[in-house]
């Protein structure tokens, strides 16, 4: 398995809250984001000392993500400044996946251009919707047309591995309405999908209006069958489904059955997260995992740069990881990936016996049809992909 570790960097600037996000995000001013790209180097610099120091070499990479917020946002000089800065910091694999969340109302050609000098080789594009009116009512920024315009603007200038994220279950959504926004994203024929059952989180607009009736609940029912329909549209259309809401496309010797292996559009940063490797977060509320201890940075964009500014850092709380919570994040974390979880190199690297461990709650699972089980593996089932959550609550 590879176990080179990735680095996650956090743009919290956004021109407007989204009404489902709960994620950590700020205003964008000029100089505000000037000031926090150049906190973010000098905490990508101080990580990179102090790994190198306890580990007795440099950390090796090979995964960049720019998540958000909207990334999209900020300078591509700025960006490309932090690549360098993880370059000098950390060893950084020839091959390496750098990705930019993108809002297609932030777009502009020297930006992409300027992305693409700067060393980012993946895209993903938030859509979330190819129906104005649904883009209004989640307070988008952008239109259809720009989603579409976007992903043409990347194209020919030269991206070859472009992720959309579309969100089903959204209040009023139709299965027609979503029907098309499906079909809509499988006619760009993009390298990857992702493609969510909305979660509504408390603290959010959408969990607001909701809970004052402004907006009718998402129907389970509904949602359910979208969920179905999301797995038929992209397995004839050649996508591998890989995890419970990520699809990569196959290569035509994979699709027409003339080859085996995984798809190479697989998203090798979000891979860290599933199967356990190490991850390092930089800028405000960004998490990190070292495979012993879990940190979190400071939430506030001030006061994250306040902190780097003193001491290189700006971590809020750490948590270190007994045997036993290592385990059962990776059981879990495992199951979410369409090959399941191999039992004996869990085993073999977290001394549990699964089958043992859960000698209860296993056949329950089967019996339900939420999971199989044969001599090697635990897999989610399609109706346990589609009710994970379930199984989830009963191995925690």
């Amino acid at each position: 398995m590879n176990r080179r570790a990735g680095i996650y960097i956090h743009i919290p600037f956004c021109a407007r809250k989204c009404t489902y996000c709960a994620f950590n995000t700020t205003d964008y001013f000029e100089d505000l984001a000037a000031r926090y790209i150049d906190a973010v180097r000098r905490e990508i610099h101080a990580w990179g000392e102090r790994l190198a120091e306890s580990d007795q070499h440099r950390i090796a990479v090979d995964t960049i993500y720019f998540g958000g917020g909207t990334p999209s946002i900020v300078e591509a000089e700025q960006l490309a400044g932090l690549i360098v800065a993880c370059r000098e910091a950390f060893t950084v694999a020839a091959d390496v996946e750098v990705t930019i969340e993108i809002n297609p109302s932030t777009f502009t050609r020297e930006k992409i251009d300027g992305w693409l000098a700067g060393g980012i080789n993946r895209a993903s594009i938030g859509v979330q919707s190819f129906i104005d009116k649904e883009l209004v009512a989640l307070s988008r920024t952008h239109t259809a047309t720009d989603a579409r315009l976007t992903f043409a603007a990347l194209r020919e200038a030269g991206f070859q591995n472009i992720s959309l994220d579309l969100i089903a279950g959204l209040p009023e959504q139709s299965l027609t309405d979503w029907r098309f926004n499906l079909e809509e994203a499988l006619r760009l024929d993009p390298e990857h999908l992702s493609l969510y059952l909305l979660e509504v989180k408390e603290g959010t607009q959408l969990y607001a209006q909701l809970k004052r009736g402004q907006r009718p609940r998402p129907d389970d029912d509904t949602a359910a069958e979208m969920y179905r329909m999301i797995c038929a549209a992209t397995r004839r259309a050649g996508y591998e489904q890989y995890e419970i809401s990520n699809f990569a496309r196959l290569e035509p010797e994979l699709w027409k059955g003339m080859g085996s292996g995984p798809s190479r559009f697989r998203s090798q940063h979000n891979l860290k997260y599933w199967t356990g490797a190490a991850f390092y977060g930089m800028g405000c509320g960004a998490h990190s995992y070292d495979t012993r201890a879990r940190w979190v940075n400071l939430l506030k964009t001030e006061s994250y740069v306040a902190a780097v500014a003193q001491s290189g850092q700006a971590i809020a709380e750490r948590h270190e990881l007994e045997d036993k919570d290592r385990a059962v994040e990776a059981l879990f974390m495992g199951l979410r990936l369409s090959e399941g979880v191999a039992l004996k190199a869990f085993r073999d690297e977290y001394g549990v016996d699964v089958l043992a461990r859960y000698a209860d709650e296993l056949p329950r699972l089967c019996d339900a049809g939420l999971i199989h089980i044969n001599d090697e593996r635990i897999i989610l089932t399609d109706k346990g992909r589609l009710l994970s959550n379930e199984v989830f609550v009963l191995l925690i």
